[in-house]
């Protein structure tokens, strides 16, 4: 046997020329890619660049255009996820779907319970999810209603389901997304003894540390194409960025505010019964506030009772000193605050409508005569706002679903700011987004701090609070557990508070 045959005899997966196009877009372009047995094979590139159209090809979503797919050395083309499955690839998707109200052995098992003449047979189902539960050393019931459990748990839920079809590959869409920093080593560890037991693992991720921290492999995508293949040890974390965007990108974040304007907005005492309590602190103008902390902490909640999104069971909002009572989101947008959401496409953005139409759709009356929309004063708007901010649409009348993540994101910006904020809440700007695009919304968020508005960021990515933020809040369990100036702010002095220990 030759050397070549002996590496091709240990790739689990072989892909040669894989080629998919959709009307106007190429988003495959004759892609090559080889996986081996108990690989952690990473899959990185920005928005758009083909990650997602090449993971939804081996799951069974799309049918390829042209290309071969080996699995085992065998041709396969898989034209459902059910066929895809049955080859021995499974597919743990960014959006979780598990049924919540149905328990986590009927999820792991759903449409494949063990049966006797007709009837569920309920202590095999439950002896047989426990058997996948007890190898990844959790404690979770396979009576337990999904519902109930943490996000990290149902992750953990959804992966054991995965590896119930006993696959070759396993294929993982940002599986951290929505996972706090002590979470992500759990699932790290689970996804190490897999890879030991000999099981591919294709890992998707923004998160270049990931990479680094977990994968053996990496795979860049640019444009449709595959720009190199390279072993994490023989490559810096630079190189991959230079790989991904076709640049270098100088900053990741920029520079800092020299100095904070005078008090803009004072939160005292506000407290969300059960949720969180004593919650006090000050905004300056020209501000860019950090707030982190684990999942559960409260973040999110603070900053959707401060936008009137939740009603507040006590405490004070203050803007320019004075008290503004904010019992709704029309409240706090008259008072002069806007809100970018954690999840854009769920409660940001108007998916199935135009650019134009998002853009704006936040102040109507500006573009309005008598009562009517202006479209000529609605189309020059839009076209300023989208070349202002750099956003990348064929058309001002595509929709908005067809667009990156990055773009969406400087999109619902570009929307809040036009009802010319004094405050911007930004809970996870660069969720999901591509490292060249998160560059991007540093950039604005600091311009913008940089005009006298007040920022407020909540992020998971303890880089990105340290690299933004000018001070850094950090919530324990409800309450806030200190305060942080960036210039003795780090990633374990974040953590020793998020935790509950002095700083």
């Amino acid at each position: 046997m030759s050397s070549h045959d002996r590496v091709r005899a240990r790739e689990v997966l072989h892909i040669e020329h894989l080629s998919k196009a959709f009307p106007g877009v190429q988003a495959l372009d004759d892609v090559c890619l080889s996986v081996r047995k108990g690989e952690i094979h990473a899959l990185i590139g920005e928005n758009g660049a083909g990650k997602s159209t090449l993971m939804k090809t081996l799951a069974g979503i799309h049918q390829k255009d042209r290309g071969l797919i080996l699995l085992d050395g065998m041709p396969i083309d898989p034209r459902t996820p059910a066929e895809a499955q049955a080859f021995g690839i499974s597919t743990v998707h960014q959006e979780l779907s598990l049924a919540p109200n149905l328990t986590v052995a009927e999820n792991i098992f759903v449409r494949r319970e063990p049966t006797a003449i007709g009837f569920i047979r309920w202590h095999e189902l439950h002896r047989r999810a426990g058997e996948f539960l007890h190898s990844f050393n959790v404690r979770i019931s396979p009576a337990a209603q999904v519902g109930t459990l943490s996000i990290a748990m149902q992750q953990i839920v959804e992966i054991a389901r995965a590896l119930s079809f006993e696959p070759k590959v396993l294929i993982l869409d940002e599986p951290t997304s929505t996972l706090a920093e002590d979470e992500v080593g759990q699932l790290f560890k689970i996804l190490r003894d897999l890879s030991a037991k000999g099981i591919s693992i294709i890992y998707i991720t923004h998160k270049l540390k990931e990479v680094f921290e977990l994968a053996h492999t990496v795979t860049v995508l640019r444009d449709g194409k595959v720009v190199g293949t390279k072993a994490v040890g023989s490559i810096t974390m630079d190189e991959v960025v230079r790989m991904m965007v076709g640049r270098e990108l100088k900053q990741m974040y920029p520079e800092k505010g020299a100095r904070k304007g005078r008090e803009l907005l004072h939160i005292e005492r506000l407290r969300l019964d059960g949720v969180f309590e004593d919650i006090s602190f000050t905004l300056y103008e020209g501000e860019i506030l950090g707030m982190a902390g684990l999942v559960g902490a409260g973040r999110s909640q603070v900053s959707q009772t401060i936008f009137g999104y939740l009603r507040k069971d006590g405490g004070r909002v203050l803007l320019d000193g004075k008290e503004v009572p904010i019992d709704s989101p029309g409240d706090a947008v008259r008072a002069g605050l806007a809100y970018l959401p954690e999840d854009r496409k769920r409660a940001g953005m108007f998916l199935k409508m135009t650019v134009t139409d998002n853009l704006v759709s936040a102040n109507l009356n500006d573009y309005s005569r008598v009562g009517f929309l202006s479209g000529r004063a609605v189309t020059t708007a839009a076209r300023k706002i989208v070349e202002q901010f750099r956003i990348r649409t064929p058309s001002l009348r595509q929709r908005v679903s067809f667009l990156s993540g990055g773009n969406q994101q400087k999109l619902l910006i570009a929307r809040w700011l036009g009802v010319k904020p004094r405050v911007l809440i930004a809970d996870e700007p660069t969720r999901g987004i591509d490292v060249g695009a998160k560059a991007e919304i540093h950039a604005l968020l600091r311009q913008l701090c940089n005009e006298g508005i007040g920022i407020i960021v909540i992020s998971s990515e303890l880089p990105e609070i340290l690299g933004m933020c000018d001070r850094i809040l950090v919530l324990h369990e409800g309450r806030i557990a200190g305060e942080l100036s960036s210039e003795n702010a780090s990633e374990e002095a974040v953590m020793r508070l998020a935790t509950g220990h002095a700083a």
